[in-house]
């Protein structure tokens, strides 16, 4: 098979700290101090115990739990106990989205629910289970083809991730969370980027629709989320985007209209601006 040079930013090897397992502590992209990770992270705790703080949720780890941690949340680790152990893959923001964009359209809360559900309950059997799993993403990792490795490992976090938003769709108390004033209106504003997101449409069109001044909706994104309401309205399009390339009966013409943008090319420079390549490269990429 012949690969021009725009094949390669997915038909690859793993780049360097894209994917990644580890039982080291060091590793993972957290500690004591409160920072917004920029990575996505599964584990299984192994041993021992530790106190995981997203935003203002403790969470008391021991054996048997299962951890997922998404970007953009404000985590800390605390109370680590000497002999506490753990195992877990660690992926970029990039595989993240792609990973995600390919299962389900993105809804803002499924992102507020794992706030509050970062860690499953203790089960001996989840650690067997995980460390498994595990074993199989590394050796795709090791083995699989480099032209197809990225890819590989992909189909496999998807059924990871799969499992964690089934849980959600079937949790009866999932849409009866409480939000503080803020978290609903940062809740509306994605649920808000969601249906109606265009690139006509910034950061004042969406306070607009919120009733709130773009200077606070800006300020409210960086103290929710770290990140810009800009950066919200990128995140989300391109999601949106990387989904439905993905659903190969449709054609660019329709997504184009799906996504409000006003022709081809300009949908074509802003997906590139942002991924570094053209949508049908990255169709392409994807059903081959």
């Amino acid at each position: 098979m012949n690969i021009d040079e725009d094949d390669t930013r997915l038909f690859r090897p793993l780049e360097p700290g894209e994917f990644g397992i580890y039982t080291e502590l060091d590793e993972l992209p957290v500690s004591g101090c409160p920072v917004y990770l920029m990575k996505g992270v599964g584990g299984i705790c192994l041993s021992g115990t530790a106190t995981v703080q997203v935003f203002g949720h403790r969470f008391r780890i021991v054996r048997g739990m299962v951890l997922a941690l998404f970007p953009w949340q404000l985590i800390s680790i605390k109370e680590v106990s000497d002999d506490f152990g753990i195992r877990f893959f660690r992926i970029s923001h990039d595989m993240f989205t792609d990973t995600l964009s390919s299962l389900w359209r993105p809804r803002p809360g499924f992102f507020f629910y794992m706030r509050t559900h970062v860690a499953s309950e203790p089960r001996e059997e989840y650690v067997g289970r995980f460390l498994n799993f595990c074993d199989l993403l590394a050796y795709r990792a090791e083995n699989a083809p480099a032209i197809c490795c990225r890819e590989s490992v992909m189909q496999l976090l998807r059924v990871f991730y799969w499992d964690i938003y089934a849980i959600y769709l079937n949790d009866p108390q999932a849409e009866k969370t409480a939000y503080t004033h803020k978290e609903e209106l940062a809740f509306r504003f994605m649920q808000t980027i969601v249906e109606e997101h265009s690139p006509n449409r910034d950061v004042a069109y969406f306070a607009e629709r919120l009733g709130i001044t773009p200077k606070y909706l800006t300020n409210l994104m960086n103290e929710i989320s770290g990140q810009s309401a800009r950066d919200w309205i990128v995140y989300f399009t391109i999601f949106e985007i990387k989904a439905l390339l993905r659903e190969s009966a449709m054609d660019l013409k329709t997504i184009v209209a799906r996504v409000n943008f006003p022709d081809q090319s300009t949908l074509s420079r802003f997906f590139r601006r942002y991924t570094g390549m053209s949508p049908s490269r990255y169709r392409k990429n994807i059903h081959f």
